[in-house]
């Protein structure tokens, strides 16, 4: 891939959509981090997670303005048909099991008014920063199926554009990362033991210096669909 202009999330999600105003699902929201920036644009926004851990890690941090958060999963949404502005899916759908990805895809669907957007934003397969996390967990296959499932979307959903760009992670040292990685999935605490010398080799070797931190620049993907009217 030819080199990628860097740009940080939040431009460009407002690049492709304006949230002010609008009610927008955030599946799969983590911590809330990227629920909080919407709210911060002038959108409500409702996080879905499923994990607990994260769920109450949402629920913990300083409300910024109209989020809330609930319990659930992408192919099971707990909202009325047409209700939704938009729904977003950042950095998350890969982490659906294959077999829910078009499911989840069909249930945005449901959820969404005519006219309404689908954002994915997901981290390709590749990059430094994802050969020092895929030391613990390769997500190549998961990666290339979320993707496949967006280039054969259902027919309620019509492809409107397409754009990648490099977003900067930066680390204050290795642990930072490790937490990074662990919050996402805590099954792979098991895992690291037997691969955590190879992943510091990994963070070492493959980021840069940037004000004393370690930066690294992580290739990711957009894509924007619409509910057909």
């Amino acid at each position: 891939m030819t080199t990628l202009r860097r740009a940080d999330h939040k431009a460009i999600l407002a690049e492709v959509l304006d949230v002010r105003g609008l009610t927008v699902a955030d599946v799969g929201c983590g911590d809330g981090g990227m629920a909080r920036r919407l709210t911060q644009s002038g959108a409500t926004v409702i996080g879905i997670e499923p994990s607990a851990g994260q769920l109450a890690r949402a629920r913990a941090a300083e409300p910024v303005g109209n989020e809330t958060y609930l319990e659930g999963r992408g192919e099971s949404l707990p909202f009325e048909d047409g209700s939704l502005d938009a729904v977003l899916y950042f950095n998350s759908l890969h982490h659906l099991p294959m077999d829910a990805m078009t499911p989840a895809l069909k249930e945005a669907a449901r959820v969404l008014r005519p006219g309404g957007a689908l954002v994915v934003v997901e981290p390709l397969a590749e990059g430094a920063y994802f050969e020092a996390v895929r030391a613990m967990d390769d997500e190549t296959a998961e990666r290339a199926a979320a993707y496949a499932a967006l280039r054969d979307p259902p027919a309620e959903l019509k492809p409107e554009r397409e754009l990648f760009y490099a977003n900067t992670l930066r680390f204050q040292d290795f642990g930072q990362l490790l937490d990074r990685v662990l919050a996402v999935d805590e099954a792979r605490r098991a895992r690291l033991p037997a691969v955590e010398a190879e992943m510091r080799r990994r963070f070492a070797e493959g980021g840069r210096n940037e004000d004393g931190k370690t930066a690294f620049d992580q290739p990711m993907r957009l894509n924007l669909l619409r509910r057909a009217a």
